[in-house]
């Protein structure tokens, strides 16, 4: 099965864009013989198009688009990839958003030792931290964010995020250890589920609404049952 990935999702604005994809087939990571890119915006208009990608030696596409096509705030902007593999032409489709404020992970590893100093001892043997749990965690949430209505990056403070993400990736990382309903780390497993929903539940942010880089008082609100936003 064919999984592709889009690596980054969010441009500053005014900024350059480097768009970095890659595409896997049963967990191993393909290699396309040429790729080109067009970017439109949300409205369906072609920025540029039908670029060509750079393809590195382990099957990696970049390109980067420039920031004069990126001095506009965007939701759901279009980044369309067509790419060969064996003879066989596929295309990539993803959105992406041009913001004031590009909001990443706020936690690390030593931070989930800070709960549980035995993940050292309990990592997969092909990994050597636990970044990528973290990046997923992270992604789920700001998809959550977006169910709710809301735009992940309008957020002044990443770091607002912190307990929420951590119960997240806790609960990603016990998932994959558990063998047994009923063990050691599928109640763990089970126990961050719920953490993660109650504190995802109650949480209060900051949120720019207008996208000034300001909090105003006019941006206090709050959603029954979704996310309370405050100033």
């Amino acid at each position: 099965m064919i999984t592709e990935i889009l690596t980054e999702d969010q441009v500053v604005k005014s900024e350059t864009f480097p768009i970095e994809a890659k595409v896997y087939d049963g967990g191993t990571q393909q290699v396309p013989s040429a790729a080109t890119i067009t970017v439109k915006n949300p409205n369906g208009a072609a920025q540029v198009e039908d670029q060509t990608v750079a393809v590195a030696v382990g099957g990696t596409m970049t390109y980067t688009l420039p920031a004069a096509n990126t001095g506009t705030l965007w939701e759901n902007a279009i980044i369309e990839i067509t790419y060969t593999i064996s003879s066989v032409d596929y295309k990539m489709v993803r959105f992406f958003d041009v913001v004031l404020n590009k909001i990443s992970p706020c936690i690390v590893d030593e931070d989930l030792k800070d709960y549980y100093p035995e993940l050292t001892d309990e990592i997969w043997s092909a990994e050597s931290n636990y970044d990528q749990q973290i990046q997923e965690a992270f992604n789920i949430l700001k998809r959550e964010l977006k169910n709710k209505g809301n735009r992940p990056h309008m957020l002044i403070d990443g770091s607002q995020l912190r307990i929420p993400l951590i119960h997240k990736t806790f609960e990603i990382i016990f998932r994959g250890f558990f063998k047994e309903a009923g063990d050691k780390w599928h109640e763990l497993y089970k126990e961050h589920e719920q953490k993660f929903t109650d504190e995802f539940d109650a949480l209060v942010i900051k949120y720019d609404s207008d996208e000034d880089g300001i909090i105003d008082r006019d941006e206090r609100t709050v959603l029954a049952s979704q996310i309370n936003l405050d100033r």
